[in-house]
């Protein structure tokens, strides 16, 4: 029994990595995430009944064995847990948001299905299938990729982007994925080793050979196909690694340590060949290599300023940081109001757009340090096991070339679903040659207690009920409710009224998300000349999403984007209903939301257009001012500054502001 419940363990393992491939436009919302989610959660949970059953029958056997790694793993997912109910907004922080369902509850999964193959996969044979079978399983999203570039850029979403994202949904990810595929193929393939065994290149016994060639390649292709400069330097950074290991391995064999040498020299003169032309169009023009060598690296690249933002927020907080998920408060906070001159769409950060710089603003110099210490003591430990023999220098060689591949390729960017379940299963696999081999001393198998099984199997049912089924039931009668409402049918409150009330972790996702659809619906019947007594239509929307947008102020009183939403929705209403006590309520709504975020310019016009109505001018005229004291460079706070003026009738003032912006090369 105990044997057969081993192998359904790895098997689940191996459906895991079917994941990635989950795409359900029609059926939720964020189809590329919120299905990947609560199905890796429900097979987590699965697999840690099962795990229960095996630990019962054999402790000794399946429990988690000492490693250096293991402690940091545990060490950095305890700071998580701490940072989340010491930060600003604990209920963000546990369940983060349906659009990226990243918070400590779904950590929680990850770090179980670390530790559980950890306890149940333990030979060369075992971890050689499972890399293969996400090989083959990773392959497939690498394929409908190539789909999307060659054959119809438009297929799952992809809207005809030159940068593809298969079933990811983000190009980003999809080179991430590409990385980690290239590496495992390749080093399956060297560990074939078809010399040592004598057999034929071309013959039968090869194939598992050439198919991880291929598939490696595959991976490769996919860093490209998706354009990632970050995955594109983790690549470099790989090779680099690669070619340091064997260089110092290699003792008695001096050719093949020139060859890596002159390949060190040959790639660093390619390197500089392509920088010095990288303005033309046909280095500029490389997937990810025009990019990367093309990349603003200067103190006004948004990236680079929200890495600004984040140490600031860090010096605020440096011990545990604001919490998980809660960088975007801290970026409120700390809002530099240059990033408006890059477009509306470059002035909400809720990550930092680096994984080092994220994890120092959310979880201070403890998690960061803790998290950083995973590959550190993998690299030692790992050196250690091979200078006594106990691994082969392949192992040694790509194992330490895709962690630090990883960590590089994310410091740009940030974690996903897809990129955790390689991340922990790798490192399950590198932390797997580093336990102790105690299976000589185990006591004798327990039998399996039935009643136990049952038990812990009906607990594991309403957990993944209750929060996976639950959460993918309310998103899925959302977007009905959202396709409904848009179409115009009246039937929409029905699903409507089911999200609401099944018990989701992402009810405040789904009052904001209908709040948004009923607030777009609203602009558009006002926007209607031809609609007459459109109060009487504008009033049921106006109700439903000012009492959605009110609970989630209770729940989230910094969330900025919940204020200006409410605060807008409060004008149209008062448009509609020629009501002036709205405009007064979305006036304070509107001055509490700037202190949260003193320098954003988007809440400084929306007040002093409010106060414009109120004809609160002399408010007005001061707030705009603000605005272009915060940055000079943006036309917006003069232009509406200059139309403000014109309505009071002091049309002298209004051209000496014209006047001085035009000289200040701003253009209207």
């Amino acid at each position: 029994m105990q044997k057969t419940l081993e192998k359904i363990l790895k098997i689940i393992i191996g459906i895991s990595f079917v994941i990635p491939l989950l795409v359900l436009p029609k059926m939720y919302i964020f189809p590329f995430i919120v299905p990947k989610i609560v199905y890796f959660r429900s097979l987590v949970l699965i697999m840690l009944g099962i795990y229960l059953v095996l630990l019962l029958t054999n402790f000794q056997k399946y429990r988690p064995k000492f490693s250096w790694v293991n402690i940091a793993v545990l060490g950095f997912y305890l700071s998580f847990v701490v940072s989340t109910f010491v930060g600003v907004d604990w209920y963000k922080s546990f369940w983060d948001n349906h659009e990226r369902m990243l918070g400590l509850f779904t950590i929680t999964h990850y770090v179980v299905y670390y530790f559980i193959i950890n306890s149940v996969v333990r030979t060369w044979e075992d971890w050689k299938w499972l890399l293969r079978t996400f090989l083959l399983a990773g392959s497939v999203v690498m394929f409908i990729g190539l789909l999307q570039k060659y054959a119809d850029p438009n297929i799952l979403l992809n809207k005809g982007s030159d940068r593809v994202s298969s079933t990811l949904g983000n190009a980003i990810y999809f080179s991430g994925y590409g990385l980690f595929l290239f590496f495992i193929g390749s080093l399956l393939a060297l560990k074939e080793k078809i010399k040592e065994k004598g057999i034929e290149l071309f013959s039968m016994e090869a194939s598992w050979f050439w198919v991880e060639i291929v598939l490696s390649l595959l991976g490769l292709w996919g860093i490209f196909g998706g354009g990632t400069r970050g995955a594109l330097v983790g690549l470099i950074v790989g090779f680099f690694v690669l070619g340091l290991v064997y260089f110092f391995t290699l003792k008695e064999q001096k050719k093949l340590k020139q060859i890596v040498l002159l390949s060190f020299v040959g790639i660093l003169a390619i390197f500089v060949v392509l920088f010095i032309n990288r303005k033309t169009d046909l280095v500029a023009g490389i997937p990810a290599v025009g990019r990367l060598l093309n990349t603003d690296v200067s103190s006004t690249n948004t990236r680079v300023m929200a890495w600004g933002v984040a140490l600031d927020a860090w010096q605020e907080k440096p011990v545990w940081g604001w919490g998980p998920n809660n960088f975007y408060y801290a970026f409120n906070k700390y809002y530099n109001p240059q990033f408006l001159e890059y477009g509306f769409s470059e002035t909400w950060f809720d990550n930092a757009h680096s994984v080092i710089m994220n994890t120092l603003a959310v979880q201070g110099a403890v998690g960061l340090v803790l998290y950083l210490s995973i590959f550190i003591l993998v690299t030692i430990f790992l050196i250690k096991k091979y200078r006594e023999g106990k691994i082969d220098v392949h192992i040694l060689a790509f194992t330490l070339a895709f962690l630090w591949a990883h960590l590089i390729s994310i410091s740009t960017v940030f974690e996903n679903p897809t990129s955790y379940l390689y991340f922990f299963f790798f490192l399950a696999f590198a932390n797997s040659f580093l336990l102790k081999d105690d299976t000589q001393n185990m006591k004798k198998n327990k039998a399996v207690s039935v009643p136990w099984s049952i038990f812990v199997f009906l607990v594991i049912l309403l957990f993944v009920y209750s929060t996976d089924v639950n959460a993918a039931r309310a998103n899925k009668f959302t977007l009905n409710a959202l396709q409904k409402v848009m179409a115009g049918q009246q039937s929409y409150e029905e699903d409507y009224k089911k999200a609401l009330s099944i018990p989701s972790p992402h009810v405040d996702d789904i009052r904001n998300d209908t709040a948004r659809v009923f607030t777009d619906i609203i602009a558009q019947v006002l926007k209607d000349s031809k609609v007459n007594n459109n109060w009487q239509i504008i009033e049921p929307l106006y109700n439903q999403a000012k009492d959605n947008l009110e609970e989630n102020l209770k729940l989230h009183p910094e969330d900025i984007r919940v204020s200006l939403q409410l605060a807008q929705l409060k004008i149209y209403a008062a448009v509609s209903s020629q009501n002036t006590q709205l405009l007064e309520e979305s006036e304070a709504i509107l001055k509490g939301t700037l202190e949260l975020s003193p320098k954003r310019q988007q809440t400084q016009y929306m007040i002093a257009g409010v106060q414009e109505n109120l004809h609160k001018y002399d408010e007005a005229v001061k707030i705009l001012r603000e605005s272009i004291d915060n940055d000079p460079k943006i036309a917006n706070g003069w232009q509406q500054l200059e139309s403000l003026y014109n309505v009071m009738g002091e049309t002298d003032m209004a051209k000496a502001l014209q006047e001085e912006a035009l000289n200040r090369g701003i253009k209207f």
